[in-house]
């Protein structure tokens, strides 16, 4: 099964459980992200990267530049551990990071968690790879 096949069962299946009124929301919330034209501002392949730095996990500072010197960087959003689609998102990421670093390419997470719940993230989902804080999203709004 692949991530948007699991993503799907995993909408049915919450969506099942839930309340009218929490459909209601989770609704509402979807609506507004594809009317906010998030997608239509977001950097596109071959836009040039801020350069940025952020703790991590054990609240080391991490600086993209640097990661950026050994090779492609892939770097994912996520909203944070209370998700359970990032959740699913970070999984499978960490099932394809071999053939990820098949390429020379390293694999960066960053939520807007304190490094705190980086960190508890990174162990419930047994991530191999750099989760970094950016607490208030300042660095997402430049994505």
């Amino acid at each position: 099964m692949n991530l948007t096949q699991e993503l799907q069962n995993l909408q049915n299946k919450l969506r099942a459980n839930n309340a009218e009124d929490i459909k209601a929301v989770m609704d509402q919330a979807t609506e507004y992200l594809v009317k906010s034209g998030l997608v239509e501002k977001a950097l596109k392949v071959g836009d040039q990267v801020p350069n940025f730095q952020l703790p991590n996990a054990v609240g080391e500072t991490v600086e993209i530049k640097e990661l950026f010197k050994s090779g492609a960087t892939v770097i994912t959003f996520y909203r944070g551990e209370w998700c359970p689609y990032c959740n699913l998102e970070l999984r499978t990421l960490q099932k394809y990071l071999p053939e990820i670093e098949q390429f020379k390419a390293k694999l960066v997470a960053i939520s807007p968690q304190t490094p705190d719940h980086s960190l508890s993230t990174l162990e419930k989902n047994e991530l191999t790879f750099e989760v970094l804080s950016d607490v208030g999203n300042q660095v997402a709004k430049k994505f």
